[in-house]
């Protein structure tokens, strides 16, 4: 497993681009954005190299957030504008010499039909994994919970297994966030095993608050060996608001410290 940091959560004391050799410097091994649209994919890149981290992945942009819009990809009537964000979002990573896509359901209006937001959804990923793939870019989809995001379109683990199901494409798969999977569901150690086969990305937070991920009530050690029990050994990401400064917060590094090394299972599942 490799370890990364979202900054858009962690090192929010300096500016974007600094964050990423703070990151470097911190111990980490990559780093996350969550929409870099307003940076210059040249501009990372070059802090990239200059620091020796990769760019892990980004989120598809989520149109107008102060208008409750959070993506498009599952919102019936709104596939212009989710083609034209994933090739922004596409072409952004490329420049920056990214290679995963975390793309956003979206919130669908009150009372659609959920057949409806189902198939729009599988629809609009199969044109997007198919677009994606011709540029050696790899999707994922990740539910979110009910109480930061209400009606979004993609809420728990049953919910995205079915929706990957149905898209049926090999460079799509599933992003495990074990804050949001807490909340809508629990019991991680059963459905970390019953999807193993989906999961691509981890990331983690303390639940209830989403603060450090060794706080709360989710033992990050035994989830940690779960996740290694079933092969995995990609990526590990810190997505939590830490409750004083980012450096301050980093102590379960320590915990994750045992499971950095690398294997073969990455390459056995093709990702």
């Amino acid at each position: 497993m490799k370890i990364a940091a979202n900054i858009g959560f962690l090192f929010t004391e300096l500016p974007p681009l600094a964050r990423i050799g703070a990151a470097r410097t911190a111990g980490f091994d990559g780093i996350e954005f969550l929409f870099p649209y307003d940076l210059d994919a040249r501009d990372v890149a070059r802090e990239l190299r200059a620091s020796g981290m990769t760019l892990v992945q980004i989120n598809s942009p989520p149109g107008k957030r102060d208008a409750g819009e959070m993506g498009f990809a599952a919102v019936p009537g709104r596939e212009r504008d989710f083609r034209e964000s994933v090739e922004t979002a596409l072409q952004w990573l490329i420049d920056a010499g990214g290679s995963r896509l975390h793309i956003v359901a979206g919130v669908p209006p009150r009372g659609t039909d959920p057949a409806l937001i189902h198939g729009t959804y599988v629809r609009n990923l199969q044109w997007a994994a198919d677009v994606a793939a011709a540029r050696d870019i790899r999707i994922v989809v990740e539910p979110l919970n009910t109480r930061d995001m209400p009606g979004y379109a993609l809420t728990t683990l049953e919910q995205a297994a079915e929706v990957l199901r149905d898209v049926s494409r090999a460079n799509v798969g599933l992003q495990l966030d074990l804050y949001h999977s807490q909340i809508m569901g629990g019991d991680l150690t059963f459905r970390i095993r019953r999807f193993a086969s989906l999961i691509r990305h981890v990331q983690i937070a303390g639940a209830p608050n989403r603060n450090e991920p060794d706080r709360g009530e989710l033992d990050l050690c035994h989830v940690l060996r779960t996740l290694a029990e079933i092969g995995y050994d990609g990526w590990i990401s810190g997505e939590y608001r830490p409750t004083a400064r980012t450096q301050d917060s980093l102590q379960w590094l320590e915990l994750v410290a045992p499971f950095r090394k690398s294997s073969a299972c990455r390459a056995a599942h093709g990702w």
